[in-house]
């Protein structure tokens, strides 16, 4: 992971042309039922978030909330994590836009829905949360069965990656899993490849992430 600052990022930008989606499927308690919003719990940089409650688009700051239907755009050398629930983060790279197209709680948990329109994210999940998690960008539908996970988009270019668990990815019927620090590739609407270990940019992606989340954590 690059990071501004604390986490240099070097990627360049990346355009939205594929769709993807990670619920969670795990069974135990969820998340208080009157919190129903991500919380940000550390802003960087020039980061802003769209309020559709009021239509209005303003910056970022730390402890604001983020409901059904807002969106949220870091520029360059910005970052932004989001946490939902008690225990679960999203990473928002510089360059990354996201929509929440769906936030609620539902008959077996909550019920969540974040379009990646660009950019890349990185998610540590609450193994104990039941409910769903889905990161959406068109036509690929991922099943996140871990906690650790990467999603990037450049041009027409997708890439997942399990660092724990599984990822099931569906695109046009087409079926393709990622197992523990797999990654699957998608281009121009066509299964690329997968490989079987992470590389070196990937690795340190995870190291920063977790050594950024036990900063907030702690």
């Amino acid at each position: 992971m690059r990071r501004s600052q604390n986490m240099k990022n070097t990627r360049p930008l990346l355009i939205p042309f594929l769709a993807l989606s990670l619920p969670l499927l795990t069974a135990a308690p969820s998340w208080p039922q009157d919190d129903t919003s991500f919380h940000a719990v550390r802003v960087k940089g020039d980061v802003t978030a769209y309020h559709n409650e009021n239509d209005e688009t303003s910056r970022l700051y730390t402890s604001q909330t983020l409901d059904d239907g807002d969106k949220v755009t870091t520029a360059a050398d910005s970052e932004a994590v989001l946490r939902l629930g008690p225990k679960s983060y999203l990473y928002l790279a510089p360059h990354t836009r996201i929509h929440i197209t769906r936030l609620r709680q539902g008959d077996k948990g909550p019920q969540c829905q974040v379009n990646l329109v660009t950019g890349r994210l990185l998610g540590q999940l609450d193994p104990s949360l039941s409910g769903a998690l889905e990161v959406t960008a068109g036509g690929v539908y991922c099943r996140e069965h871990g906690t650790l996970f990467e999603v990037s988009r450049r041009e027409e270019q997708l890439t997942v990656v399990s660092f724990q668990g599984a990822a099931v990815v569906n695109f046009h019927g087409k079926t393709k899993m990622a197992k523990d620090n797999e990654v699957l590739r998608l281009g121009h609407g066509k299964f690329r490849n997968k490989t079987h270990h992470l590389t070196n940019e990937q690795q340190e992606d995870l190291q920063a992430w977790q050594g950024l989340l036990a900063e907030i954590t702690k």
